[in-house]
């Protein structure tokens, strides 16, 4: 994060001296303002935070650096059955995102079972999962030896949180728990067997760099939602529910408005786009990611601990594979199209509508394999799919075509990855401080959410920066 000198005064309420905009910084005439509020991004916290401001009367002007509306909330509309490439799955305890999508006239729809877990590729070797606990492919200590790969790790620990709710993992006294995963299980038993299968298809990077505490929370966010029951998708495909916030505001969104540099004093804030072009406001909201908001030069009164937050999180990375098949292959072979494997093609999924298998599948290649898959070429994987399928399902060889490539990486300009995760560690210094206004700069984006992950977090937060907003106007 390129912060000037003066973004380092820590706890400061306002700032003094020259600005980094050429000059055309926040400070000047009430008049020359282009919105009460200028948002950055225009996925579902950036967008929530515009529809409550704007329910309140004020002028919000929504900024989009990409093409499109949503964020990481991407349907494949060009593609059969329209896969999602982005957030699908909607918890019945979402609370935000069931009334603005009942607001803006948007349904809901249950997913289509699934037969994921049946089939693992372990090795290079296709196996039943009910063949593992005997099979001399599984290294595990005895007692592990019976869960399967695919719920090898979450099976391993879920019998283990400390959490009494979802508040917690914020609080000091559960911090001794924040600790690297790996270390975790290895206290469980889990041997260099186990980690591996573990690290093979984990949401983050590896279980080493992977906070334990943040797996508490998932599974205690986890707990609470499925007594409310299962998810469920948008009706029409996920980027519908942006896309129709996006529609009501009164003013429209900007796309293609990618930003350089924001700052903001005590007077309002200012930023300049790629073309030139400065704009002025009483407030700014930055629904950013944070490897996106690290790479603009900002002039504001964060404090060194947002500064280390804004420059240190990590964020997943994951490539997605989507996949068409020419033929059913998964008929010939008896088989479920599904499958886990600890292969380069990480998890493997089978698009279903109510009919069953749609032939569109998705690879979904996380952390140390995805950033390995963000190397790659079209080709490369195209023919890392076909070795891969061939080997372990013979019926598909020469069936599967590869018709998009999806980047959630560091390569990804507009996110830098896929959602954010914490390292051991990071919590207790950076989970309150992060978040707190920094003068006239109001933090949003999933990252920022307390209570909630995922889409609801993403919503939770941009509710949180509008309120404060209004809050500072008096409104």
């Amino acid at each position: 994060m390129r912060l000037s000198r003066r973004t380092m005064l820590a706890g400061s309420a306002a700032l003094t001296g020259s600005f980094a905009i050429g000059g055309c910084g926040p400070r000047g005439d009430r008049a020359a303002r282009d919105a009460d509020v200028i948002v950055l991004g225009a996925g579902l916290s950036g967008l929530h935070a515009a529809r409550i401001l704007s329910a309140a009367g004020m002028d919000v002007l929504v900024l989009e650096a990409s093409s499109r509306i949503g964020g990481r909330m991407v349907t494949l509309d060009h593609l059969p059955g329209a896969p999602e490439a982005g957030g699908e799955q909607v918890g019945r305890g979402y609370a935000r995102a069931h009334a603005e999508a009942a607001a803006l006239g948007l349904e809901f729809e249950d997913f289509a079972p699934s037969r994921f877990g049946e089939q693992l590729v372990v090795d290079g070797q296709r196996i039943a999962a009910s063949e593992w606990p005997a099979s001399q492919l599984n290294q595990l200590p005895e007692a592990m030896r019976g869960l399967s790969p695919h719920q090898l790790f979450f099976g391993l620990v879920a019998r283990h949180n400390p959490l009494p709710d979802v508040y917690a993992w914020r609080e000091e006294a559960w911090q001794s728990h924040d600790i690297a995963a790996e270390d975790f299980v290895r206290s469980l038993g889990a041997n260099d067997a186990a980690v591996s299968l573990m690290d093979a298809t984990l949401n983050a990077g590896r279980l080493s760099t992977y906070s334990m505490m943040n797996v508490w929370r998932s599974l205690t966010l986890y707990n609470s939602e499925r007594e409310l029951g299962p998810s469920q998708r948008v009706r029409g495909g996920s980027q519908r529910l942006p896309e129709a916030m996006a529609a009501s505001l009164p003013r429209p969104v900007r796309t293609d408005a990618r930003v350089v540099a924001i700052e903001t004093d005590d007077t309002g804030a200012a930023v300049r786009l790629e073309s030139g072009e400065t704009l002025r406001a009483d407030f700014l909201v930055s629904a950013l990611p944070f490897p996106v908001l690290r790479a603009l030069d900002v002039s504001a009164p964060v404090s060194a601990a947002q500064a280390e937050a804004i420059d240190g999180l990590p964020y997943t990375p994951i490539v997605q594979l989507h996949l068409e098949a020419e033929t059913p292959f998964w008929e010939e072979d008896g088989l479920a199209p599904e499958m886990w494997t600890n292969s380069p093609l990480n998890r493997i999924f089978a698009r279903r509508d109510a009919d069953g298998p749609t032939g569109m599948f998705t690879c979904w290649i996380d952390g140390m394999d995805a950033l390995a898959a963000d190397g790659r070429s079209e080709a490369e994987l195209q023919a890392l799919v076909s070795e891969i399928f061939a080997a372990a399902r013979p019926a598909s060889e020469g069936r599967l075509r590869l018709r998009e490539v999806i980047r959630w990486t560091p390569s990804n300009a507009h996110a830098g990855g896929a959602y954010m995760h914490w390292a051991p560690g990071q919590i207790s210094h950076w989970a309150e401080p992060m978040i707190r206004p920094a003068g006239r700069l109001f933090i949003a984006g999933e990252h920022a959410s307390h209570l909630h992950t995922g889409m609801e977090g993403a919503m939770e937060a941009g509710e949180r920066a509008g309120v404060d907003i209004l809050d500072m106007a008096g409104a």
